[in-house]
């Protein structure tokens, strides 16, 4: 099979399994990973190490591309395995021998391997729990591991901060694929865009926001998506689609995160302008349009006019050195400004902003950062909006701490990129403590309700989930009570609160705007 082939089929995902791969197939797919080395490590030190995840996340790979001793128990692919008792004993074997192992199982077989360890040692099952559960923690406290090591591969982020996997993978399909005989005039148009700073940079780029996401990509979809981009050209359907098409184009389910950010998307009125009309000359990298939307032959196809300027302002994002101005454009916010590469130098900061931006949740106006305000608000309609929000408590912000997730000491290698932020109290009260998951989306969405976003359009389901949150707070016993007796009483529609306060048994009302 020819690496043409070869890697045409890694977008349906047939070559991404090395279940039946050959030492010089693997080569082929071999990308490594931080990860690798860590499970090395442990292996060559006695440990028992179980490598968990979805399908395609290359666990099976990894044991294979480790060479490994067979004298060290490997268990390539637990779906393989009809015998979970027999896998068990073998685990139990090498546990009480001081002997190295490696077991490779999806999620579920590996919950029933689990069962089965836990029916003959309570001990060990309760080892493979505790280092689980451990793997990524929200403070300074590292659990030391014993015997066992747990690695999920669903927390490996291969769209890694430093973006270095997708750029290994464009450098090795471009390596094997220049080489190639009868090579179509896409395809080399592709390799040749490619091979370019500016055109991988962008590319690269992309995937890095789509990785930004609460999905978890294994190496199968970033594989698959590579291939899409550059090889659909070679089929028959599609032998004239370039990759700046492609790239928004495709059923894989990273092409589709990826498609949210088309540059047709991008508003540039003076820019869109000039491209319609052909006006832009200079600064293209390698081929300038030949023709342009507003040639008069589109004059009864306006169809076929805005699929070209589609495909020309698609190919200026990549292929033009001003392109940085549409990429500039790309929707900004709270992620987009290294929040979680800087957040421990700016963790108060951020803290303080969330906690304004919740509070505006239920007040547009509220400008208070200090305090997380408990709002209740009451409406007998369930699909209608409730107009006015009602506070008699709150927390402190000095009280509550904001926490991001990372590998615990052992995995702290390991590729990975935080997708959310936890908010919860400081202290224990004895109780489960209250807290509020901020995800990439939620994160996004507070940061736009803190720049003016109409909180009416925002899902409910945000506002429900800080809602949530405040009541367990309230409920728990974490939160004050206003000084003399204050009541907030707040206009959502108008944006505007009045506060009643009672001093000398007396109410006296204050409005603010």
């Amino acid at each position: 099979m020819s690496n043409l082939d070869y890697i045409k089929k890694l977008y349906k995902g047939k070559n991404c399994y090395s279940d039946h791969m050959h030492s010089d197939e693997l080569s082929i797919l071999h990308i490594s990973s931080n990860v690798e080395g860590i499970i090395g490590n442990l292996v060559s030190n006695g440990k028992i190490v179980f490598i968990t995840g979805n399908p395609g996340d290359g666990k099976t790979f990894i044991i294979k591309t480790l060479n490994l001793s067979d004298a060290i128990y490997q268990e390539k692919d637990l779906n393989n395995v009809g015998n979970y008792h027999e896998v068990a004993e073998k685990i139990i074997k090498c546990y009480d021998n001081q002997k190295a192992a490696l077991i490779a199982a999806n999620e579920y077989p590996f919950l029933l391997l689990q069962k089965e360890i836990r029916s003959m040692r309570t001990d060990i099952a309760g080892e493979i729990d505790k280092i689980k559960e451990s793997a990524i923690i929200y403070d300074n406290i590292s659990i030391d591991y014993g015997r066992i090591i747990v690695i999920d591969l669903n927390n490996r982020t291969l769209l890694d901060k430093d973006r270095e996997i997708p750029k290994q993978i464009l450098r090795r399909m471009y390596d094997l694929l220049i080489d190639e005989p009868n090579l179509s005039v896409s395809l080399k148009y592709n390799l040749n865009a490619i091979n370019s700073g500016i055109v991988q940079e962008r590319i690269v780029d992309l995937f890095n926001m789509a990785g930004l996401s609460n999905e978890h990509y294994a190496m199968r979809d970033i594989l698959g998506a590579f291939s899409y981009i550059l090889t659909i050209c070679e089929t028959e359907e599609e032998h004239n689609k370039l990759y700046y098409q492609a790239i928004f184009d495709g059923s894989n389910e990273l092409l589709k995160a990826i498609q949210q950010y088309d540059p047709i998307y991008l508003s540039s009125p003076e820019l869109d302008e000039r491209l319609w009309n052909g006006d832009i000359k200079t600064g293209w990298l390698f081929d300038i349009p030949d023709i342009w939307p507003a040639d008069e032959r589109f004059d009864d196809d306006v169809e076929s006019a805005l699929q070209l300027f589609k495909d020309i302002k698609r190919k200026y994002y990549f292929e033009n050195t001003n392109g940085i101005e549409l990429k500039q454009m790309q929707p900004s916010g709270i992620m987009d400004m290294d929040l979680f590469a800087n957040f421990e130098s700016q963790k108060t900061r951020i803290k303080d902003r969330i906690i304004r931006a919740i509070n505006k949740l239920f007040l547009p106006s509220e400008n208070n950062r200090k305090e997380l305000c408990v709002w209740t608000s009451h409406h007998y309609n369930l699909s209608m909006e409730t107009s006015v929000a009602v506070s008699t408590s709150y927390i402190p912000a000095k009280d509550l701490e904001l926490s991001m997730p990372r590998p615990t000491r052992w995995l702290e290698t390991m590729e990975y990129v935080p997708n959310h932020l936890i908010l919860r109290p400081k202290r224990n009260n004895g109780s489960d403590i209250p807290s509020l998951v901020l995800d990439v989306d939620f994160l996004r969405v507070l940061e736009s309700v803190d720049k003016g976003y109409p909180v009416a359009l925002l899902p409910p389901s945000y506002k429900q989930s800080a809602n949530t949150f405040l009541q367990q707070l309230y409920n728990a016993g974490y939160t004050e009570e206003y000084d003399d007796g204050e009541i907030i009483l707040a206009s959502r529609n108008k944006s505007y609160k009045r506060v009643i306060s009672i001093q000398d048994n007396k109410y006296s009302f204050n409005e603010e705007d």
